[in-house]
């Protein structure tokens, strides 16, 4: 049954108008970059592929990343999705794949898209170091991709803030630096539901999507954090117009990174047209899960996740507050992220 499934996506694909590569992924011609890594870094990261196994690369080049790409507690969220081995799977904005993976590991059959083929070409050496074969990789702006009620389970991990945002992104260079670009004169949220009703559209009917996001009222963003997008002070829950201001004043653009409360989320995503939406806080980040409770009637359910021995003054802090706002003052509206899954 698999080997039709995997024949019926290539098919798709390829009258969708990609074209296999060399390397075995399918490239759509729609070019693009978003990476933690700069271009000349990519370049020297992608050599050391050719003569090291994925992980040897990442602990020689990029060992700071490596929870970041292998740790399996990154996939705690799909385990609130019913994958089995004949799911199809759609990861948007997959970039090193660690979703993609899990959801492979899951028995999903996966189809990872990016649009920097880069970040592609780990996953790919990844996908066959570890025989990952059910896993099509896709190098595409998420934006335009058409692949009719072809998905049983869409997700967007990290990635719905960042569709308004045009043009090359190089992290090193963007996250709190003075730079002009050129945008659309599209609102960011217009953009954000075109491109979850796109999402909609490639889902099968029943399909659910599975968002990861900061929560925009993260209560360590009113103690001092910066925005985790652009690196400022309260443009995370300040009014957009103000946080547009503070941007182009400092940064000289636009604030575009837009992140939403749960009942701004879940409006969203009912607004992109789908027909129900179930909510998760999430601790202390979705990037590292901890604890991931229902919205609704989860606070109770809140405890100690970790440990306040060898950490610093600050980080006490942080976390005694979170306890007492989580614990006592049942402060959920500032939990620090959000899962969202969504049925269309």
């Amino acid at each position: 049954m698999k080997k039709i499934i995997f024949n019926n996506i290539e098919k798709n694909l390829q009258n969708s108008g990609y074209t296999k590569n060399k390397s075995g992924f399918f490239e759509s011609g729609n070019s693009g970059y978003w990476s933690n890594l700069d271009k000349d870094e990519n370049f020297k990261f992608i050599e050391l592929l050719h003569k090291f196994t994925p992980l040897e690369a990442v602990r020689k080049f990029i060992p700071n990343q490596e929870n970041q790409i292998f740790s399996e507690k990154r996939e705690a969220a799909l385990e609130l999705l019913d994958i089995t081995n004949e799911s199809i799977c759609i990861d948007y904005g997959c970039m090193w794949g660690v979703m993609s993976v899990g959801m492979a590991k899951r028995g999903g059959i996966v189809i990872a898209i990016d649009q920097t083929e880069e970040s592609l070409e780990f996953l790919n050496a990844r996908k066959k170091y570890e025989k990952l074969n059910s896993l099509f990789i896709v190098q595409d702006d998420i934006r335009k991709v058409n692949l009719k009620e072809i998905s049983d389970f869409a997700v967007v991990n990290g990635v719905l803030e960042w569709v308004p945002e045009f043009g090359d992104v190089e992290l090193k260079k963007f996250f709190g630096k003075k730079m002009n670009r050129d945008y659309p004169t599209s609102n960011p949220k217009d953009v954000q539901i075109d491109f979850l009703k796109r999402v909609k559209n490639n889902l099968k009917d029943g399909g659910k999507l599975l968002i990861s996001i900061e929560n925009r009222f993260d209560y360590t963003q009113f103690i001092g954090k910066k925005d985790p997008h652009v690196d400022l002070l309260f443009t995370s829950f300040l009014p957009r117009f103000l946080s547009n201001a503070i941007s182009k004043l400092i940064l000289k653009r636009p604030y575009r990174n837009y992140i939403y409360s749960f009942k701004g989320l879940k409006n969203l995503i009912l607004e992109a047209g789908y027909k129900k939406v179930d909510l998760y806080m999430v601790f202390p980040h979705y990037h590292m899960p901890e604890l991931i409770l229902p919205y609704n009637s989860g606070i109770n359910m809140y405890k100690k996740y970790y440990s306040l021995r060898g950490v610093s003054f600050k980080r006490k802090i942080v976390w005694t507050i979170e306890y007492v706002l989580m614990k006592y003052l049942r402060g959920k509206f500032f939990s620090s992220s959000i899962i969202a899954i969504a049925t269309k």
